[in-house]
């Protein structure tokens, strides 16, 4: 039988833009505030939510984001300008001394084998940088090249909600549970997975006001629920994504500024 442990709950007041968990169960946080034009990022332990860090920010206060993180080195990308959105510029952060390794003014392209790959165009050239990840010290500087195929992302630990629709929603819940949920008025589309026996659902119901509320349920094999909870309420419109799994953790975002991490443990 399958139990889902809650872990911890994280909301600061501010919109979450990206939650990246690393390879070495951390989880970097990027927030930003449209109206003040400031980001912040924050590092957790992705097992217990202890804080690394928070409230990181640069010299520059809101163009900057997350381009890769690599063996607890993120590294921060720039833009060319604040009304274009090509990337222009790294900083080198390190997670565990939380300090700024080195920066550097040409463009990412990947991370592997200890080294980073930049491309530059100075004077209309185009060329490869090969930099050591840790000190920015230049490795090699390639000559003129045509076409890179960067490295790809693994995400074989993810599992992602698919999109069903009522009438395949109502043929995949248990009875039992069709029943418990009867009373609400689902709008369009429910985001289903199934692991381990567990269908996790989440979908759009109609409220009193007429607007929606995002409720997520995780359901055993026995029609059993083993997670309800509320993600969010009066919404306008109808919101694209609400959770995701790696590994035996389950994501939950609740509402704009929140997130819920909650363990699969075998009972």
């Amino acid at each position: 039988m399958m139990q889902i442990k809650e872990l911890y709950k994280y909301d600061c007041g501010r919109q979450i833009f990206r939650l990246l968990p690393t390879d070495s169960d951390k989880i970097v946080i990027e927030e930003r505030d449209r109206e003040k034009k400031e980001v912040f990022f924050s590092c957790l332990d992705i097992q217990t939510g202890k804080k690394i860090f928070t409230d990181l920010q640069f010299e520059e206060k809101y163009w900057i984001g997350i381009e890769k993180i690599y063996k607890d080195v993120i590294f921060f990308h720039k833009f060319e300008r604040p009304d274009l959105p090509n990337h222009k510029g790294i900083v080198a952060f390190d997670i565990k001394s939380q300090t700024t390794l080195w920066e550097n003014q040409n463009k990412f392209i990947s991370a592997g084998d200890d080294k980073v790959v930049l491309i530059s165009n100075d004077y209309g050239i185009t060329k490869l940088i090969l930099v050591d990840y840790l000190s920015g010290e230049i490795i090699t500087d390639a000559t003129e090249f045509l076409e890179l195929t960067s490295q790809k992302e693994d995400y074989t630990s993810y599992t992602y909600a698919n999109k069903v629709s009522q009438q395949e929603f109502n043929s995949l819940a248990h009875p039992d549970f069709k029943k418990r949920i009867s009373e609400y008025v689902i709008k369009d589309y429910v985001n289903f997975v199934s692991r381990d026996k567990t269908s996790l659902f989440s979908f759009h119901h109609i409220n009193s006001d007429g607007k929606f509320n995002n409720i997520f349920f995780a359901v055993d094999e026995d029609g059993t629920i083993l997670l309800q909870e509320t993600l969010n309420t009066g919404l306008e419109k109808i919101e694209p994504e609400s959770f995701f799994i790696k590994n035996d953790l389950l994501f939950l975002l609740l509402g704009s500024s929140g997130f819920g991490v909650y363990k699969f443990i075998e009972r």
